[in-house]
């Protein structure tokens, strides 16, 4: 395992494109040892190409990308085995059972905890017995996030892992995540839309917004946040400045939405034009995070 002053994660200046649509741009970000960071972004944002540059599945165009002090395009042999992934749709062979597949897996690594993937699988209500083709989408990820933990990842990487599980599923794996990484300090970088699942599970949030991550603080942090709509002239509300705001977004001609911390918000509404008013609408994770998505 790492120091704790290297860091789990680390991205700088990455920059990569399709063709001539840019989607990630000088983006930096670091995760440290043993933090749990939540990724968030719109669709099509580029959560996923993010994912794929870090683990050296896709190349960026510049920038540099490591995974435990190494590039990730050259990890060695010992550093591709501390590193477990899980991906939105499962990699399995489907005329496998679950028992074969994992057997399979495990052969490429040097210590693959078959015991305590198949003690895992039994907690998740995974059968190893049957065909991974009959199984349904929800079965099949969760023996996914069993393959990858059978590994005893120090690094495990998540990629929209619950999205075809029903509450109760996702609620199973989420507190077999927080006990797995409370026994041992493993980093995990989660990638979701459901902010329920990343307020139970993680210690960060990162926002992906416009090729870059427009903010990344503990989750206590975002708690904080209050979201205001400001109605008024267009001209005074496009003069307007905050300095403080951690987001502003023109929802249209006349209106602005803004993010702010709860600290601020007395000099915030002090610094409203006269000619206009501002509302505090919700504030839950939920409503907060999408002002970045929308």
């Amino acid at each position: 395992m790492q120091s704790k002053d290297v860091p789990a994660i680390r991205l700088r200046d990455v920059q990569f494109s399709y063709g001539k649509l840019p989607v990630l741009e000088q983006l930096d970000f670091r995760v440290g040892s043993g933090e749990i960071v939540g990724l968030v972004g719109a669709n099509g944002s580029g959560k996923t190409t993010l994912i794929r540059i870090l683990l050296g599945l896709v190349a960026p165009a510049s920038g540099e990308v490591q995974l435990a002090g190494e590039s990730a395009a050259a990890l060695s042999p010992a550093t591709r085995q501390r590193i477990g992934y899980v991906p939105q749709s499962p990699r399995l062979f489907p005329w496998l059972d679950g028992a074969s597949m994992l057997r399979y897996f495990g052969a490429f690594y040097d210590h693959y905890d078959q015991e305590y993937a198949a003690e895992l699988a039994a907690r998740l209500k995974v059968t190893l017995k049957t065909p991974i083709q009959v199984l349904s989408p929800g079965q099949q990820q969760r023996l996914s996030i069993v393959r990858a933990l059978g590994s005893r990842p120090d690094i495990l990487v998540l990629d929209e892992p619950m999205a075809a599980l029903d509450p109760a599923g996702r609620l199973e794996v989420i507190e077999q995540l927080a006990a797995e990484q409370q026994r041992r300090p493993m980093t995990i970088l989660l990638s979701s839309h459901i902010t329920q699942d990343l307020q139970r599970l993680c210690t960060h949030l990162a926002v992906l917004h416009g090729g870059r991550i427009a903010l990344h603080a503990p989750l206590g942090i975002f708690d904080a946040m209050r979201r205001f709509t400001v109605n008024g002239a267009e001209g005074d509300l496009a003069a307007h400045s905050f300095e403080r705001a951690r987001h502003v977004r023109r929802e249209q001609d006349g209106q602005r939405c803004w993010v702010i911390d709860a600290a601020d918000v007395d000099d915030f509404q002090a610094s409203v034009p006269k000619s206009a008013t501002a509302a505090s609408a919700t504030h839950d994770l939920e409503t907060v995070v999408s002002e970045w998505m929308r």
